[in-house]
């Protein structure tokens, strides 16, 4: 999920190397996102846009700690999960032994997929969590788009999402000064463990992510997507038929705190 992450970010004197990270990352991961005050707050919206769709097989290219995939399979839906982050796999597998589901795991890389999935093989393709700003090349976020749309059947979906950074591309100078907040109702919603950037430009901002109860950190870099940007691409790629939430809510609100988009093929 977040294997892109190859640099040392230097903060305050102190160097975070990659392998470190990666495990502090999944160690806190889900009290970030906090799996049941996320699932109250999307309300069933990702099972209601499969359903509405008439998906069955789902393809979730971005496993992380197993959020979405364990979810989804005890809904009753087919899910290949994906991932190649092993740091991720691993916390995930350990995460759905606790939940008694058994997860399909693929550790395939997104610019490739063709070479491993028959292309039109998926009602659905997945790529949830702000993942897709983790890549930093638009080389590479095009192709990844690309064999999303080449695995997917006629008529199939993508749903992506991707955070809003326009707020803080925005008011860089007021986060640094310590004004940076998000409503944790939706998609990060963590009491304990919280992100904050710590280097904001144009083409990346890095997020330190933090445990208040016990001072462990650690860090990831995404690409900052302007708003119409995502949309674009995949109006370039050929998803004419998309659907924009905010928020999980139907339509364009510049003060959500996430974007949803469901792209029919």
């Amino acid at each position: 999920m977040f294997k892109k992450f190859n640099t040392k970010i230097l903060r305050k004197g102190e160097w975070i190397k990659n392998g470190a990270n990666q495990k502090l990352l999944a160690e806190m991961w889900g009290d970030y996102i906090d799996w049941q005050k996320r699932k109250k707050g999307e309300n069933s919206w990702l099972v209601k846009q499969l359903k509405k769709y008439h998906c069955k097989k789902v393809f979730d290219s971005a496993l992380g700690d197993g959020c979405d995939s364990i979810y989804l399979i005890k809904e009753g839906f087919d899910v290949a999960s994906n991932d190649i982050d092993e740091v991720f796999i691993k916390k995930a597998k350990e995460n759905a032994k606790r939940e008694n589901v058994r997860l399909k795991v693929l550790k395939l890389d997104w610019r490739r997929l063709t070479k491993k999935i028959p292309k039109e093989s998926f009602d659905a393709v997945l790529c949830l969590g702000n993942s897709l700003t983790c890549l930093s090349r638009y080389e590479d976020r095009l192709t990844a788009l690309k064999q999303f749309w080449a695995i997917l059947k006629k008529k199939g979906i993508l749903i992506i999402d991707k955070r809003h950074y326009r707020p803080i591309l925005d008011n860089r100078e007021r986060i640094f000064k310590g004004h940076f907040h998000y409503s944790g109702k939706y998609v990060y919603c963590g009491k304990y463990v919280h992100s904050k950037p710590v280097e904001i430009r144009e083409d990346k901002i890095t997020f330190k992510l933090y445990d208040k109860r016990t001072g462990k950190k650690a860090y990831f870099v995404v690409y900052p997507f302007t708003h119409w940007e995502l949309i674009y691409l995949l109006k370039n790629i050929g998803f004419l038929k998309i659907k924009q939430y905010s928020d999980y809510q139907l339509g364009y609100n510049p003060k959500a705190d996430f974007f949803m988009y469901v792209c029919q093929k």
